[in-house]
């Protein structure tokens, strides 16, 4: 028995000291227990070549006069914090943090490297076990987000749902539901829901992962509308009874084509009479200039020459030495039009004898004219497109102002791409135009004190404003902004003049008519200015209003938020690659996109 105890392997285990044959060895090295016989240590040097192969196993004894004595010093014994220490706490949120953040596998608190790298940086440190760390951290910080998710729920004045899918590899798809709401006059975007879908993507599928959202936090009665990517199962599962009380319908694109970013698939009659719905504007507008990209055989042709410029820059060692000087030339991404715009720009901006000695088909004088008027014709676009998938920004107020300057725009006449204009013309009409009669793109661009009225005709400015008025006659002013708006008395009949009551009596004007007409008659504010600092400022001059624009100013322009959840999440959101359990998975992405929540 002394033999095998002098044994090196022993050396790096923590063993019973009992007469016991077969016992449990602890090892030095990592949190794993194992058991082992006496009479063998074949399972233990197995452990250590497997787990631990960077460990010498030759005797401490002839290793003891190398030893340097800071190496000594990191070896000796170190008391671990509790789990009531202050320090541990913070560490142990700081750990969830990371795995949150990267979505890594929750194995990496079993992880031997994670081990050392501890024992390196703060060995006082405990590291927490697996089971440990997924029910009880994981569920606290879950649980403490979700509380503070509820209240801003409950304190604001409406909510507003982005809902898209993304599909992942092997038919695998994920869910996601936003929220968005205005807490204290400022935008906040929150994840209620990122879930994994399986089976069949069914619009019932769909509509059950929704309904199980909207219960969770108990929201249908706050839900101002819902914003949904133009696919074609998300716009079935809106048509499905139940999915939202008043219906007014939104209907997108009639194409069935592959959707842009290739994930999902528009429809032409999906998105009909779709309660409180509004289809993606941002979608929409890719595809008024996929169309007209379409459409222009001698732009696309000049386009796939830039594109064959950047690969060719971008591949060859020489023209990357050649043109270094240049600016950055922009990735090739062939599903994206605004990468084109990027391309083109950058191509264009590299010196025409460098470009020319590139061993590439060469851009002609009239290829060059072509380019500059496509940037001239697109820019607007690519505008457009940047504002209204702004993170916690309006955006709403944006879209038919949006819509009314890129019709203007494209008025003007084009000298050498004339088909494009034309054909941009034409999609725009049959994607965009619904969007100018959308009740709430309407209510919040005149909400918006940048724009109020005006964008508009007289007789429409007429009619929003009588909208307006009705708006707020009906609306309850909270308890905090209640004013004194007591009505006068009334006039007493006379007994002596009665001929007097057929004289016009004095019209006195109602409070939320002159709120109205107040705000509507002042100037509005510059473009460049917050119009929730404005409402913030003036809620108590306007209570009616400022609440009304609380409802209408948190809706998105697209489901831009949604899938920047997905993009947060790595590129080519494949969670199955890290081998998360959906439960896992569904957890860590709230925790990763509600951080900032707490």
């Amino acid at each position: 028995m002394s033999k095998r105890r002098a044994s090196v392997i022993f050396e790096h285990f923590d063993i019973p000291d009992n007469a016991q044959a077969v016992c449990k060895a602890k090892c030095k090295h990592c949190p794993v227990e194992m058991s082992f016989n006496r009479k063998a240590t074949s399972n233990l040097l197995n452990h250590m070549k497997r787990k631990h192969a960077s460990v010498p196993l030759e005797s401490t004894s002839s290793q003891a006069k190398q030893r340097k004595p800071l190496l000594s010093a990191l070896t000796t014994p170190t008391e671990k914090w509790s789990s009531t220490d202050p320090r541990q706490m913070q560490a142990d949120r700081a750990l969830v943090s990371l795995v949150a953040g990267k979505l890594l596998p929750v194995s990496l608190v079993q992880s031997s490297l994670f081990y050392a790298f501890m024992q390196e940086t703060q060995p006082a440190y405990n590291i927490p076990s697996r089971q440990h760390f997924v029910h009880s951290l994981l569920r606290e910080q879950h649980t403490l987000l979700h509380n503070k998710l509820q209240e801003h729920v409950k304190s604001a004045q409406s909510v507003c749902l982005t809902v898209a899918l993304r599909f992942g590899k092997k038919a695998s798809a994920y869910m996601g539901v936003t929220g968005h709401m205005i807490i204290n006059y400022a935008l906040k975007t929150v994840l209620f829901a990122c879930k994994r879908v399986k089976g069949k993507h069914t619009a019932d599928s769909i509509l059950k992962h929704y309904e199980q959202t909207v219960a969770a936090y108990n929201i249908s009665s706050k839900i101002a509308s819902v914003v949904m990517d133009n696919a074609s199962t998300v716009g079935q599962a809106c048509d499905l009874p139940g999915f939202h009380p008043q219906a007014q319908a939104s209907q997108d694109s009639s194409d069935s084509e592959s959707d842009l970013d290739g994930d999902s698939v528009s429809d032409d009659s999906l998105l009909e009479s779709l309660p409180q719905h509004e289809s993606c504007f941002a979608r929409s507008l890719q595809l008024v200039v996929r169309d007209g990209l379409k459409s222009s055989t001698q732009t696309t042709k000049v386009l796939a020459k830039v594109s064959s410029i950047v690969a060719h820059i971008r591949e060859s060692t020489t023209a990357t030495d050649l043109l270094e000087e240049q600016p950055k030339t922009q990735a090739t991404n062939a599903t994206r039009w605004n990468s084109q715009l990027k391309r083109a720009r950058s191509v264009l901006s590299i010196d025409k004898e460098k470009l020319d000695s590139l061993d590439t088909a060469p851009l002609t004088a009239r290829d060059r004219l072509i380019l500059k008027d496509f940037i001239s014709i697109m820019t607007p676009f690519e505008e457009v497109e940047d504002r209204i998938q702004g993170d916690r920004v309006v955006t709403a107020s944006l879209v038919i102002p949006s819509i009314r300057g890129i019709k203007r725009h494209l008025r003007s006449p084009s000298e050498y791409n004339s088909k494009l204009v034309t054909a941009l013309m034409s999609s725009t009409e049959k994607h965009l135009s619904k969007y100018e009669d959308r009740t709430p793109y309407q209510r919040a661009a005149v909400l918006d004190p940048r724009l109020k009225l005006c964008c508009y005709e007289s007789d429409q400015s007429s009619r929003l404003k009588e909208d307006l008025l009705t708006l707020a006659s009906t609306f309850t002013i909270d308890s905090h902004l209640q004013l004194d708006e007591s009505s006068p008395p009334p006039c007493k009949k006379s007994c002596i003049f009665p001929f007097s009551e057929d004289e016009p009596q004095v019209d006195v004007t109602s409070p939320h008519a002159q709120e109205v007409e107040t705000y509507l008659q002042e100037p509005c504010i510059p473009y460049n200015q917050d119009p929730l600092a404005f409402w913030k400022g003036n809620q108590y001059r306007f209570p009616r209003l400022s609440q009304l624009a609380q409802h209408y100013l948190c809706i998105p322009a697209s489901s831009a938020p949604v899938q920047r959840l997905f993009s947060t999440a790595g590129k080519g959101f494949h969670p199955e690659r890290t081998r998360l359990s959906d439960s896992n998975f569904e957890t860590l992405m709230f925790i990763k996109a509600n951080s900032g929540l707490v």
